[in-house]
């Protein structure tokens, strides 16, 4: 029996979104069109009780999915990703299993959610998909070396910076009263609408080419304490105060204000796409922080 002979059920996509949050029940949500008729989703995270530490439950998912997103965080330690390396072992094992048998489902290369932060800090320049890796941070050498995994098996990589959203924007922050950085040691940044996102995602799924990198970003560039003045202004809120890098070093000694935090007023890049519009054909719905804004319901 050849696989175009199954019975629908069995040949329906099975599509694991591994690591699933917010980003996946958005993609869930989006186009899970049919219970019936379209793609079959499986959510996966820990707090679902899907343990990817675990060996049976690496294997279980592999043998399930047809096609697969993996949006889980590298793990937590050194500058190897040891959890995308394990995952990557059980998928590259379920793949040459369905490779040998008449009666399992092709395997499809998948989509790898990585961050634009592998960049580094390029003070302030224009990155792009073949613009050099720079960084020295272990957050983002872990995904480096999570998308050298995925990308063996052809995964396409996406590249993603901060997600925001009408229901993502930094209001507690601003709230709270968090400093941000002088404009003339401010770090640009760059951002991505979530439902953008699970749209980039899904094309990605279809259309990428494997182990292509993209770049999954708007054309919106803002230095970070200009974003946090403009939605500040746009929900009548306080502006933030304005401080210089060694006073912001000062507050992070204090446990005012996270190592993590930090790191992300380290590096400095304005982030392009030369591929999200011409290879994968999106067309983003949100593609400025205005536009975000503009859809924000109090």
């Amino acid at each position: 029996m050849t696989p175009g002979a199954l019975p629908f059920r069995f040949r329906r996509p099975r599509i694991a979104l591994v690591g699933s949050g917010d980003v996946g029940h958005r993609i869930a949500q989006a186009y899970e069109n049919s219970k019936s008729r379209g793609p079959r989703f499986l959510k996966v995270s820990r707090s679902l009780g899907w343990d990817l530490d675990r060996h049976d439950i690496r294997e279980r998912l592999a043998r399930w999915a047809t096609h697969t997103i993996v949006l889980v965080p590298p793990a937590e330690q050194g500058s190897r990703d040891l959890r995308s390396r394990r995952l990557a072992a059980a998928w590259r094992t379920a793949r040459a299993q369905a490779a040998t048998s008449l009666f399992l489902v092709k395997r499809r290369p998948g989509v790898y959610i990585s961050t634009t932060g592998v960049y580094g800090d390029h003070q302030g320049g224009l990155v792009v998909e073949t613009s050099p890796c720079l960084t020295r941070q272990p957050r983002s050498l872990r995904r480096l070396d999570a998308e050298r995994q995925w990308r063996a098996l052809g995964f396409h990589v996406l590249r993603v910076p901060g997600i925001s959203g009408p229901d993502r924007l930094p209001i507690e922050r601003l709230r709270a009263g968090m400093p941000a950085l002088l404009a003339a040691e401010d770090v640009y940044t760059n951002h991505i609408d979530a439902d953008d996102l699970a749209q980039v995602c899904w094309k990605a799924l279809w259309r990428g080419r494997p182990a292509r990198l993209t770049n999954a970003v708007m054309p919106d560039h803002l230095k970070m304490g200009d974003y946090f003045d403009t939605v500040a202004r746009h929900l009548g809120l306080a502006l933030p105060r304005r401080i210089s890098r060694p006073e912001l070093e000062d507050l992070v000694q204090q446990g005012r204000l996270s190592p993590m935090m930090m790191s992300f007023m380290q590096d400095s890049r304005q982030v392009q796409s030369q591929r999200l519009a011409k290879e994968l054909g999106v067309r983003l719905r949100r593609p400025t922080i205005a536009s975000i804004l503009a859809d924000y319901r109090r």
